[in-house]
């Protein structure tokens, strides 16, 4: 999961200092499934600024003397957000690995492209489910125990992954996408 993604998500709420990003991220829980770490945040804020997608707002005498810089997100920063989120649902891979995130901002995307990206990753998981079946058949006469546990829990993965996004896909279809209750809930400790 990209960082870029995730800041450019939290700044379509308001303008924050990265120190207030990286504590929203955390209240929604985001350690669960990726890790952001500081040094990573900071240096995507950093790169960001720097390519135009978010831009100072103001700076912030902190009690301790210093300084913290609140930024918000551009135009330019919002058309590469939506692409972003875009792109994570054709990534490859487990949906714990490439959604989970992504699924943080499902409200922000455009639902008809999200709908066709999520029947083409079906489609996609339907095909390694079918490969799947004679591989297992082929190779159990010479699978170690670990190597069919492998093959099963591949298999598996692929089914639940499919059934879940089969979920998914029926509220996209019917439109049953919303943003948190309380967005504000966000930044309480």
């Amino acid at each position: 999961m990209k960082a870029k993604l995730l800041i450019l998500g939290v700044l379509h709420r308001g303008n924050f200092h990265p120190y207030e990003i990286k504590r929203r991220l955390e209240n929604a829980m985001i350690e669960c499934y990726t890790d952001v770490e500081v040094g990573t945040l900071y240096y995507a804020i950093r790169q960001m600024d720097k390519e135009g997608l978010i831009s100072t707002v103001s700076h912030q005498r902190v009690a301790r003397g210093g300084m913290r810089t609140v930024y918000k997100i551009t135009a330019k920063g919002k058309t590469e957000f939506v692409d972003l989120l875009h792109r994570q649902f054709e990534e490859d891979g487990p949906v714990s690995q490439t959604l989970y995130g992504a699924l943080l901002f499902l409200h922000l995307s455009d639902l008809s492209i999200v709908q066709d990206l999520i029947r083409d990753r079906i489609a996609r998981l339907d095909e390694q489910i079918a490969k799947l079946g004679p591989i297992r058949k082929e190779l159990r006469p010479v699978l170690s125990t670990g190597g069919e546990h492998l093959l099963r829990h591949l298999d598996q993965q692929r089914r639940l992954d499919r059934d879940w996004l089969k979920g998914l896909l029926t509220d996209v279809k019917a439109r049953r996408v919303c943003d948190v209750v309380d967005p504000k809930r966000l930044a309480i400790d």
